[in-house]
């Protein structure tokens, strides 16, 4: 028996009920053209010329499973569209409820009184500014942003410092390699000039 035969099966179990008949009846037909491939395979193996005989035998099997295999595709095809659709159903009807449940939340809203301003606390209601609190308030902000910009003129010195010193560790190892330096390319010759014109 043809070894796909199960997997066609499985495969045509799966498929939904009205496409389920449609794939059954593919497999059968498919494993009855394999079933017969098979027994000529063997009839062309006896023969004195097997490649040519199984070329043809390949060739017949082809177009013998050519429309077999644009049928699948095709209930392929009509398997996506239908779960295609049947997906854009859901998310309307997902669409529609959540669209009912904002409309409802917007009716409560409605209906609902508006909340209450925020109670604010008698010591700071009463306290206003006057002119010279707000020239201290001023004050006291200049002179934190001005720690701060010290702040950060400190720690881009100490970068600074860092860089510095980093690149003088570098020189100083590159200075004491142990490796002289590679000699300089020599200067081409007179010969080699007048080669070029």
């Amino acid at each position: 028996m043809n070894p796909l035969l199960p997997l066609l099966l499985a495969t045509a179990a799966s498929a939904p009920q009205g496409l389920s008949a449609t794939r059954a009846e593919l497999a059968v037909q498919r494993a009855a053209i394999e079933q017969r491939f098979a027994r000529e395979q063997q009839a062309c193996e006896e023969r004195f010329a097997v490649s040519p005989c199984i070329e043809a035998l390949r060739r017949e099997r082809q177009q013998a499973l050519a429309p077999l295999v644009r049928r699948e595709h095709e209930l392929a095809a009509q398997e996506r569209r239908a779960r295609a659709d049947s997906q854009a159903s859901r998310a309307r009807e997902r669409e529609l409820a959540s669209a009912q449940d904002e409309g409802k939340r917007r009716e409560r809203l409605v209906v609902m009184p508006p909340p209450a301003a925020p109670v604010v606390p008698a010591a700071r209601a009463a306290k206003a500014r006057s002119p010279e609190a707000a020239a201290r308030v001023q004050d006291r902000a200049a002179s934190q942003a001005e720690v701060a910009a010290a702040e950060r003129r400190e720690r881009a010195q100490e970068r600074q410092q860092r860089l510095q010193k980093r690149l003088a560790e570098r020189q100083q190892r590159e200075a004491a390699r142990t490796k002289p330096l590679a000699a300089p390319l020599p200067l081409p010759g007179a010969s080699a000039a007048s080669g070029v014109k």
